[in-house]
């Protein structure tokens, strides 16, 4: 491999390379290695050949590569592929690669990731999603329908390691792909830039600040479920480590840099069951039916363990979750209620100028904006079922909530409706 990067390095006119080429842990699918040249540093990525013999995945790879595009125009923290030779992707003896300028900096372990860190790529996946987002056409999800049952009887008569694993737990998979799908069928009509990918182990860290790598998975998909499915992972669902404060900090940095006016958050929770797909992926290699070689064998057997042991991970710890996203909904709510109570206050000082002045017209549109929203939450369903929690006494004591007394949102309405 060393010889062939030698050779594309040259090729793209990007020098000769001038110390030893050193893979690059971390990948679970590619692989990457760190090189010198004459000009510069550099990060190659060798795409995975199995990937690459399916028969979607360059046009897969060229849609990314043009979202790509759109983020570094929208200057979204990123490192994005080099252009060579006019494209991103390099093609080597019929094999693939990408090359990247190297960026200084560090992964933060899964264990260690702070509720700052977390509060920034929170705001980060945010500005990706606020790119181009819009509505879209109702459309019919596309459903997962993996026979996990047939999977652990050809675990079993190839005497895998991994048939025992998935005999014991077929119910437990096919009832997470059950509600995996239930959430899908849920998901509001919302359609912008996703990156998907976008875990701890795909954000570079410099001087504080985050960078996004590993951009391939970037394509047009609801921005609601890859919210759900990345601040779980983000607060440490992904190695059983699940911390409150890191989930809120995901959940307040991206709702700053994103509002689509969706919060039902807690009633999707099913959509982190997508992991579902990544175990068939790895069942596939585990037993030799994706990849080659017996070192893509043992990593299939070793995702295999890991991912099963997260599934169950994330039933466990449901009923916390989806309490703390409901308490961030209702405090934010809360907020809005606050803030136009004093917007109110606010403009009847101007009394008879309220309407003429242009101070009094900007606090006016920041009201109607906040009513817009009081009203939509109110007369929504979730108002009633955040009601009812409160009633069964489901949030903390001293959470403040006003915007749920019974009377509160009504007569902020109506006040309103007297000043317009």
């Amino acid at each position: 491999m060393n010889e062939k990067i030698t050779k594309l390095m040259k090729r793209c006119g990007l020098g000769e390379v001038t110390a030893e080429i050193t893979p690059v842990s971390g990948g679970l699918m590619h692989r990457m290695f760190k090189v010198r040249t004459d000009s510069g540093i550099y990060a190659v990525k060798r795409l995975n050949p199995e990937i690459m013999k399916r028969p979607t995945a360059r046009e897969n790879y060229a849609a990314a590569e043009a979202l790509e595009a759109r983020l570094e125009e929208a200057r979204v923290p990123m490192v994005a592929a080099l252009t060579l030779k006019g494209r991103k992707m390099q093609e080597l003896d019929g094999e693939f690669f990408y090359i990247f300028r190297w960026q200084k900096g560090r992964i933060t372990d899964a264990n260690t990731v702070t509720a700052e860190q977390c509060r920034k790529a929170g705001e980060l996946l945010g500005r990706i999603h606020a790119i181009d987002s819009r509505a879209a056409e109702p459309d019919a999800p596309e459903l997962s329908t993996i026979d996990f049952a047939g999977y652990a009887r050809m675990a079993q008569e190839a005497d895998s390691p991994v048939a025992e694993l998935l005999a014991k737990n077929t119910k437990l998979l096919t009832e997470a792909q059950q509600r995996l799908n239930e959430a899908r069928e849920a998901l509001p009509a919302i359609v912008s830039i996703c990156d998907d990918d976008m875990d701890p182990k795909n954000v570079m860290w410099f001087r504080g600040k985050p960078f996004v790598i590993d951009l391939e998975c970037l394509a047009y998909g609801n921005p609601v479920g890859a919210f759900v499915d990345l601040a779980l992972q983000w607060a440490g669902m992904v190695n059983g480590a699940y911390r409150r404060e890191n989930l809120e900090a995901f959940y307040e940095g991206y709702r700053s840099a994103y509002d689509n006016g969706f919060l039902a958050y807690d009633a999707l929770y099913g959509i982190a069951y997508t992991w579902v797909e990544w175990l068939t992926y790895n069942i596939r290699r585990a037993l030799g039916l994706e990849g080659s070689g017996e070192d893509e064998r043992q990593l299939g057997e070793r995702e295999v363990r890991n991912t099963v042991a997260r599934i169950k991970a994330l039933g466990d710890a449901e009923e916390e979750i989806c309490g703390t996203l409901r308490e961030l909904r209702v405090r934010e709510m809360e907020g809005v209620f606050d803030r136009a109570t004093a917007l109110l206050k606010e403009i009847g000082k101007f009394g008879a100028k309220a309407k003429k002045t242009r101070a009094a017209g900007k606090l006016r549109q920041e009201l109607r904006t906040a009513i817009d929203a009081l009203e939509a939450y109110y007369e929504s369903p979730l108002w009633k079922a955040d009601f009812a929690a409160d009633e069964d006494g489901r949030f903390p004591a001293g959470m403040k909530r006003g915007v749920l007394s019974e009377d509160g949102v009504y007569d902020l309405l109506e006040q309103y409706g007297e000043l317009a």
